[in-house]
């Protein structure tokens, strides 16, 4: 049982209908899950791709891949689109990419914040696998803690995040993850954490 969401998955559980309402949904799905997700994106993301590699936790792409919302060019907009793309790259950027549906190179993706790592095509699935072994070594209390909060924070006034969040915290540090993992650091040697 990985502590990591396949994103296919996901889109399976909320494939896109061509409506508005299923498209979002799609999304949703993939924000309101537990596990952390990781887009592994490799060539072109646009329209809902793009949108649904936003909903993640963390995103990465290859060398050649490209990036759009390019539904204002259909005389359309992107749906979830409007609210994560300013979230992740600041509200200049992704006015530019939602006015204008021009696309974007992986090293413009990376420098605006889009994506956090650009990697050789062969090497993407490898890193992104990596990436996930890496988080799930932690403890799966504290991961899915760290995922909550930080969405809280980022959609809430930060003081209202805070306190909605602390009890959140205060559980992760009274723990039996957090024991075991002050335990293992003084014995020298790997955690187990049981996510309790």
């Amino acid at each position: 049982n990985s502590p990591l969401m396949d994103l296919k998955e996901a889109a399976e559980r909320g494939r896109q209908t061509g409506s508005v309402r299923s498209r979002g949904a799609a999304v949703r799905t993939v924000i309101e899950h537990w596990k952390p997700t990781i887009a592994a994106i490799n060539g072109i993301a646009y329209g809902g791709g793009l949108e649904r590699a936003l909903s993640c936790d963390i995103r990465i792409c290859s060398e050649d891949a490209t990036f759009a919302l390019a539904e204002i060019k259909r005389g359309l907009t992107p749906v979830t689109g409007l609210f994560d793309l300013p979230r992740l790259v600041g509200l200049g950027n992704a006015m530019w990419l939602l006015m204008s549906g021009e696309p974007i190179a992986a090293e413009e993706a990376l420098r605006i914040g889009l994506v956090s790592r650009v990697v050789p095509p062969e090497e993407l699935i490898p890193t992104a696998t990596r990436m996930a072994e890496i988080i799930s070594e932690n403890s799966p209390l504290g991961v899915r803690t760290v995922k909550q909060v930080a969405r809280l924070g980022v959609e809430l006034p930060r003081d209202y995040a805070q306190r909605l969040g602390q009890s959140m915290i205060d559980r992760v540090w009274s723990s039996e993850d957090a024991r075991e993992g002050a335990a293992a650091f003084a014995e020298k040697r790997k955690p187990v954490f049981k996510g309790r």
